[in-house]
């Protein structure tokens, strides 16, 4: 009897055992959906004579929004076409979605948001979503960094006093633009030195829920000398605007970001890795010469990992850094040994490994893609997995310039097709990713 007893027992602990089991698995959630794939369309904006970008060239911009950028697309012609907005936006602006948000050319006093919108014959135009004028904290063009906050329901824009000796901030809700808040930081200028930085860098890191500004206190207004200024990194709560923390870079390890008058409205400067390490595109004066830095700062730290530099041996200027997954990242960068002017004929498309700093040449067909002008561009776009990469476009000895072309570069492989040509004549400046209208 006791063995029978003891046999029924363990039978019922093997039942209770195998119910547990079973609600367990009913219970287990549901795995999550794969994200959704939006769909984008490319916005290309091209400059007639030179190169344009920060109010160098006003000779007359214009954009075209199209489906794709593959090679079985027509060529993308601008004459007669596309939209000219020479007179009433900038180049540079803030995108999210399918808006643009920027302090217009116009005068308006305020800020916008529109999009661009293709009629049933192909025809764009552009529709103004919302404009707010500012209160007391105002604007110029193209002078502004930004961020986005609570989900991106937020814009933050820091920016400076005519004068650049104060240096404030304004709250805008994303959908019509109202502003939320805003204030002054209590930012002083040491001893002999007389400006801050137009705008620095705002960047918003998400597994902390802080903010980021890099700004420079400058000896003087207008043209930076990069070996007198000095850089700072200041960490702010979000929801108050407090500082936190503000940490003085020491000049060996960066003098400048890139994009400290102008913020991140045309260029990509800021990047992150999937661990929410934070790299920073810079630069320090070597032998008399300002050349590119990247640095990192790590998840959960507050200044730059000061034994890691992901742009060593620089042949100049890094310009701009864009992630593109698994530890790789697309930059654009310049040889000082071909040319310093913002049309100069020595800006070229790398790939850098984070893993070990080592960087090569972005290639099709076994051969670099060809050196560009264009200081003030960003010709590239990262969208569902692959970097759209446009070279070409100067407008210099036409009868020998060649077709602006994108090359799409698969961010898993490391595999480059050709992709869509433009028509000569104009210099190509921007490729931005939008989602389809």
């Amino acid at each position: 009897m006791e063995t029978i007893r003891k046999i029924l027992m363990m039978m019922a602990v093997v039942a209770v055992a195998m119910f547990s089991m079973a609600a367990s698995c009913e219970k287990q959630p549901e795995p999550e959906p794969e994200p959704e794939v939006k769909e984008y369309n490319f916005d290309l904006y091209v400059c007639a004579v030179k190169h344009g970008g920060m109010s160098k060239n006003k000779n007359g911009t214009y954009v075209r929004s199209v489906p794709a950028l593959t090679a079985d697309q027509p060529r993308v012609e601008f004459t007669g076409k596309g939209i000219d907005i020479t007179e009433d936006y900038t180049l540079e602006s803030i995108t999210r979605g399918k808006y643009y948000y920027q302090v217009p050319q116009k005068a308006t006093g305020g800020f916008v948001k529109f999009h661009i919108e293709r009629n049933a014959s192909g025809e764009e135009t552009i529709v103004e979503d919302a404009e707010v004028p500012f209160k007391t904290n105002v604007f110029d063009a193209r002078k502004y960094t930004h961020a986005w906050i609570d989900d991106g329901a937020t814009l933050v824009l820091i920016g400076t006093d005519a004068k650049h000796t104060s240096v404030f901030w304004t709250k805008l809700a994303e959908s019509n633009l109202a502003v939320q808040s805003e204030g002054t930081f209590n930012f002083t200028l040491p001893e002999n030195y007389g400006s801050f930085s137009t705008a620095g860098l705002l960047t918003y890191r998400k597994s902390d829920n802080k903010l980021f500004y890099f700004y420079m206190d400058k000896v003087k207004s207008g043209i930076t000398d990069a070996a007198t200024s000095v850089t700072h990194i200041t960490v702010i709560d979000p929801a108050t605007m407090n500082v936190e923390s503000n940490t003085t870079v020491p000049g060996e390890i960066m003098e400048e970001t890139a994009g400290s008058a102008y913020g991140e409205l045309m260029q990509s400067m800021i990047v992150y890795d999937e661990a929410d390490n934070m790299y920073v595109a810079g630069l320090r004066t070597i032998d008399g010469k300002e050349m590119g830095i990247l640095r990192r700062i790590k998840a959960g730290s507050k200044t730059f990992d000061t034994t890691w530099n992901g742009f060593p041996n620089p042949e100049g200027k890094l310009l701009t850094i864009q992630y593109l997954g698994e530890g790789k990242a697309l930059c654009y960068s310049r040889d000082e040994a071909l040319g310093t002017k913002i049309d100069s004929k020595s800006h070229f498309y790398s790939i850098i490994n984070l893993s070990d700093c080592s960087r090569q040449r972005v290639k099709y067909n076994g051969q670099d893609l060809q050196y560009c002008g264009g200081r003030f561009s960003q010709r590239s776009a990262v969208v569902g997995g692959k970097a759209y990469i446009g070279v070409g476009g100067e407008t210099e000895g036409l009868e020998e310039a060649t077709y602006p072309t994108i090359y799409i570069y698969d961010c898993k492989t490391g595999a480059v097709e050709k992709g869509v040509e433009l028509s000569k004549g104009f210099c190509f400046d921007i490729i931005r990713a939008m989602e389809a209208k």
